[in-house]
């Protein structure tokens, strides 16, 4: 149920696990379905692995049901602290590995990308490590003298997870590691482009410890493993990372099963607001980084910068400098290169949706796209060069507030970028969404900043900076952007249920 994968950058040779993992083995999938994991940066096979039936997805629930019916529901908070402290040693141990993979996998610059991914999943699984303990007891409300009441936090027992492409790992351990510090069971599904490395952390949790059944990794299609997960009648809950058209599916499947608690992050369009008071080479840096970090594919990139008319100009100029000096592919089309700072985005399909949505011709009479003032600070790899799905960074001016390049999300190495006027005008363009994940801030005026936290329309909202998440912050998005929180406290929290309890002493 392996296979060999070389990395020859890193002279590394992974035994790579290619099986469902479920109740502590990996194990060929129902109806012998796999899937084939392509490399975006050269557009050539990586490996194979089994996709999950229908069938599949529920042998996972029975064996989630039995290991909380049997063991980790009597399970101590404080050996779960201790079993999720020893899976941090091993994620740790395996940092070079874990990152090389989702290097490959999906596209990410190994040294200024996907490494720091897996120091946040360090970061993360210590922290909910040491919530196991802390957010998990409810509290007493006395009542009168004859009567009280206690609230228990009750784990709801068997959760299902899917997350999306562009953290592979990281993003499924924001889910994983919170639902166990609560007392859960898990079945999680990678997404289909990107297995690989959740595919591998899983026997660390199987080496770390953690009872058979506890911990599941399906694999799969999302139509097929995604839709059976999110309507078994025996899964409580459901954690969703992902477009907001599929998370809208989520929670019509919901609807359609049993009811079951729904958790989404899904899209984003966010705003950075730059007012011509603030530290403008620090904003450009900033908000480069907030769109072009890994390739642009971010819930939370900054794809919208509104800069004050006074500093426009000057912002403008300085900002496509930096970019072309900074985020690059590197001379190699290599993301290995110490010197790439911008992958391939993660297949030719993200490829070929990009184009179409940049493209004049593709585009709609609203848009006026003959208008558009478009730059793209590097040039396309050619063939020779490279195979891969590289799409320079890309800055588009002149766009129209109403354009498909304002309100859609792009998921991609482009920015628009707009003036203003005055707060009000700056605070109007910036709510003109239907999403609302994200926002950043740029000014020295502290009355500013802080009515711009309050007034957006936002559930992170950055002052002076961007992208710079913490996990001990919880995060979540208003509008279409998604329901509830995760990371911090609300990432144990979220995954726990309230039971009151009355006591009469009469």
């Amino acid at each position: 149920m392996y296979k060999s994968i070389e990395i020859p950058q890193l002279e590394l040779k992974v035994k790579q696990p290619v099986g469902l993992f479920i109740n502590n083995e990996f194990v060929k999938s129902s109806d012998g379905e796999t899937i084939e994991s392509i490399n975006p940066s050269t557009n050539k096979r990586i490996t194979s692995f089994y996709a999950a039936s229908e069938e599949d997805v529920d042998s996972a629930v029975q064996a989630a049901s039995a290991a909380y019916r049997k063991v980790w529901s009597k399970t101590s908070p404080a050996d779960r602290n201790k079993l999720l402290y020893k899976l941090s040693t091993l994620i740790e141990r395996e940092k070079t590995t874990l990152a090389a993979l989702d290097a490959i996998d999906a596209g990410k610059p190994y040294h200024s990308n996907a490494l720091q991914d897996i120091e946040q999943v360090l970061d993360l699984t210590r922290y909910f490590a040491g919530s196991a303990d802390k957010y998990t007891h409810g509290e007493v409300i006395p009542l009168n003298d004859e009567k009280y009441a206690y609230t228990i936090k009750a784990p709801f027992g068997v959760v299902a997870q899917i997350v999306p492409w562009n953290y592979p790992f990281a993003m499924a351990s924001w889910k994983m590691q919170g639902a166990l510090a609560a007392g859960n069971c898990i079945i999680i599904k990678p997404a289909d482009n990107t297995s690989l490395s959740l595919l591998y952390a899983a026997q660390l949790f199987k080496e770390a410890g953690f009872p058979p059944g506890v911990v599941n990794v399906l694999p799969g299609l999302g139509n097929v493993t995604g839709t059976a997960l999110c309507k078994h009648p025996r899964i409580s809950k459901i954690s969703f990372t992902g477009s907001t058209a599929v998370g809208g599916k989520v929670l019509e499947s919901s609807g359609q099963s049993n009811l079951k608690d729904v958790t989404l992050e899904c899209g984003g369009k966010s705003p950075a607001v730059v007012f011509a008071d603030c530290d403008l080479d620090k904003a450009v840096e900033w908000t480069a980084s907030g769109i072009f970090y890994n390739s642009g594919q971010n819930c939370t990139a900054n794809s919208r910068i509104y800069v004050q008319e006074a500093v426009y100009d000057d912002f403008l100029k300085r900002f496509r400098k930096h970019v072309s000096e900074t985020w690059t592919f590197g001379s190699k089309f290599d993301v290995f290169d110490p010197e790439c700072t911008v992958g391939p985005v993660v297949s030719e399909t993200q490829f070929k949706r990009i184009h179409a949505m940049t493209n004049a011709e593709q585009c709609t009479d609203d848009d006026n796209p003959s208008e558009w003032v478009k730059t793209q600070t590097c040039e396309y790899p050619t063939e020779s060069q490279s195979k891969g799905f590289f799409i320079p960074p890309t800055i588009f001016t002149n766009v129209k507030q109403s354009s498909s390049l304002m309100q859609n999300e792009i998921f991609g190495p482009v920015v628009v970028v707009a003036p203003f006027k005055e707060y009000d005008e700056a605070i109007e363009l910036a709510n003109d969404s239907d999403y609302g994940l994200a926002s950043a801030v740029f000014t020295k005026n502290i009355t500013t900043a802080h009515r711009f936290a309050r007034d957006i329309q936002a559930g992170t909202c950055w002052i002076n900076s961007s992208n710079d998440e913490d996990v001990t912050v919880p995060f979540g998005g208003y509008k279409m952007s998604g329901i509830g929180r995760e990371l911090g406290a609300a990432g144990v929290e979220t995954y726990l249920q309230t039971k009151a309890v009355h006591v009469n002493l009469e």
